[in-house]
């Protein structure tokens, strides 16, 4: 089994950890939503991310490598929240999603480049 599925089983697995620990808290609409990034992650080449509970029954997305360290993704209902963290400040912005939406160009760009 290559890296990159195993991968993706560990994500698929996080998801479900996740959900699990607070089982009745997670709307349906959020895990829509971080299943429509994590099928354009995946579709599109790029690495696999981390997966853990945020504050609120949210998603946090993030990526391990040291290039990447700073973008987290917050997956809530009706929308994600980007943020880069740098040196001092933060970086935040919302793209709203509702499950099938199409991405725009700025998520695209805030992604990690294809493998």
């Amino acid at each position: 089994m290559g890296r990159g599925v195993e991968d993706w089983a560990e994500v698929k697995r996080a998801v479900a950890e996740v959900v699990a620990a607070r089982p009745d808290e997670y709307e349906v609409s959020v895990v829509r939503n971080l299943d429509d990034l994590l099928a354009h992650i995946q579709k599109s080449n790029r690495p696999a991310p981390s997966i853990s509970a945020g504050y609120w029954p949210t998603f946090l997305v993030e990526w391990e490598a040291e290039e990447l360290k700073n973008l987290q993704i917050e997956v809530f209902e009706d929308r994600y929240e980007v943020s880069r963290f740098f040196d001092g400040r933060t970086d935040i912005w919302y793209e709203p999603h509702a499950h099938g939406d199409t991405f725009s160009d700025q998520l695209i760009a805030e992604l990690p480049k294809a493998g």
